[in-house]
């Protein structure tokens, strides 16, 4: 998390970067195989059942009875495994994995003691814990050092597989020449690997790979001119998340301009009046981790297992060029539909690495048993303002508060999906997901058209509702109504 490091403990940093991290390795490894996989191999020989029903069959899918086709479905299953694992990584520190509450403001409240007792079997990871820190320190490298060297020989190596076949070796060709999108590589940053809150993910804007501009979220507006909400004389300026409002419009189908119930983001370069549309993502994070000067190595080395460039340490710049390397492609490539599922993998990579290192030098080797892992800091009465920023799995994501009486007057978020899925701000410009669409080749059946366009939506990994729920005070809910393909309330079901 973006935050001041000042008054956090070490321990409290490292294990918010774990807990972070842990979610980070399971959630790109789950959208190739479990998100995106469908949209590259032909199923239609399989079991008439769950996952691989129902389903879309285009001619040029890979045959799931081939020998690429059959590995793939193995470690779409073996992938299943390795999200427990992250999972059971994760919960070590935080409790457990999803949904952890174990992070909170001033850093996490884990216990990393050197008195708590050790489990008596130590290969039982799913054994209930707490352990003691040294017992937590030796399970969680085991669990992570199977995960890495998965992503070395499995995860890695299968998207260079499904690569070559939708992109061959030619710089730009196929895959990697279509759904560029905007190119303005928006990233808050993340991973403070030290007190003076230096980013292991960097942060800046990037525009087609160019120079790594400086971030400054007083320049994140919101627009509504394209959405179903209302600013009233505000539409068409656009309001900062602080001064932020969201007011739907019920009479949705009335506001002229409006197709979408997402807001538009837009970031304001250097203060500059003309909003800038911006992607965000692993895409974004690693074009400028790439393009920094200040890059924190990682370690290759996993103990037991496979290294991928050889062992000992790195940056993302050699990262980047080892893997690219690989299919033929250069750093420009990397802002396409298949240059989107490189980064999550070469990302998963990179935040797993730096968590274990190559033994003795991973940041999980950095936290100090008995020493505190949480700071108090007593909620303001005063009338108080601010915002925290960080990456989730999916992209830049931003909470804006306004704390009144030490209770909560205001809050905004500004998410990811709504950075990649937005709509239009002013009637011109699409957002990143439907630049990344126009002008893209998607075929003339509608079976091919449906296929490739998933191939181009799936790599921004959306997070979108796809129903509406109305309660009132007491949390009872009194409607819910699906929103159709054309963003419209359908099917609205009345609670009694």
């Amino acid at each position: 998390m973006v935050t001041s490091s000042t008054t956090m403990p070490n321990n409290g940093r490292i294990i918010q970067n774990i807990i972070q991290g842990c979610d980070l390795v399971m959630s790109h490894i789950t959208h190739l195989y479990h998100l995106s996989a469908l949209d590259f191999i032909n199923t239609s020989t399989f079991p008439g059942m769950a996952p691989w029903l129902p389903s879309y069959t285009a001619s040029d899918m890979i045959d799931g009875s081939s020998t690429l086709g059959s590995t793939l479905v193995v470690h779409y299953v073996e992938a299943l495994e390795k999200r427990r694992k992250m999972h059971t990584a994760g919960a070590l520190f935080s409790g457990r994995q999803p949904i952890q509450n174990a992070m909170v403001p001033g850093g996490a409240t884990t216990l990393f003691s050197s008195t708590m007792p050790a489990d008596a079997v130590t290969t039982d990871y799913d054994q209930f814990g707490p352990y003691n820190a040294t017992t937590t320190v030796s399970k969680f490298k085991s669990l992570l050092n199977n995960v890495r060297s998965w992503i070395n020989t499995t995860y890695i190596p299968d998207v260079v597989a499904v690569a070559t076949v939708y992109g061959g070796t030619t710089a730009g060709a196929g895959f990697w020449g279509q759904g560029i999108g905007c190119g303005n590589l928006l990233s808050y940053g993340d991973y403070p690997v030290d007190a003076a809150g230096t980013l292991a993910i960097k942060g800046g804007l990037s525009q087609m790979a160019g120079p790594l501009l400086a971030f400054d979220q007083a320049n994140i507006k919101e627009y509504v001119t394209g959405s179903y909400y209302n600013y009233g004389v505000l539409d068409a300026a656009g309001l900062h998340p602080f001064d932020g409002k969201t007011t739907p419009n019920m009479n949705a189908g009335l506001k002229t301009g409006g197709y979408s119930w997402i807001k538009a983001p837009r970031y304001h370069i250097g203060g500059a009046t003309t909003p800038t549309v911006c992607e965000v993502g692993p895409l974004a994070r690693m074009v400028n981790t790439y393009l920094s000067t200040n890059q924190i190595p990682a370690n290759d080395t996993v103990p037991g297992g496979s290294n991928l460039i050889g062992g000992g340490t790195y940056d993302v710049t050699a990262l980047v060029t080892t893997a690219l390397g690989l299919v033929s492609q250069g750093a420009a490539n990397l802002i396409s539909a298949l240059g989107r599922h490189a980064a999550r993998a070469l990302e998963a990579k990179y935040i797993a690495d730096l968590m274990a290192g190559g033994g003795t030098d991973g940041w999980v080797d950095q936290l100090t048993a008995d020493n505190s892992c949480y700071t108090y800091k007593r909620i303001p009465k005063q009338i108080s303002t601010g915002y925290g920023l960080t990456e989730a799995p999916r992209g830049a994501l931003g909470h804006w508060i306004k704390i009144e009486g030490r209770k909560v007057a205001k809050y905004q978020c500004v998410v990811p999906s709504t950075w990649n899925f937005s709509p239009s701000s002013d009637g011109v410009d699409a957002g990143a997901v439907e630049m990344a669409l126009e002008g893209s080749t998607i075929g003339g059946d509608a079976t091919s058209q449906i296929i490739n366009i998933l191939r181009l939506v799936h790599p921004f990994d959306c997070c979108i509702a796809c129903a509406v729920h109305v309660v009132n005070p007491e949390g009872k809910e009194t409607l819910k109504f699906a929103i159709g393909p054309d963003g419209r309330p359908a099917n609205i079901e009345v609670k009694e």
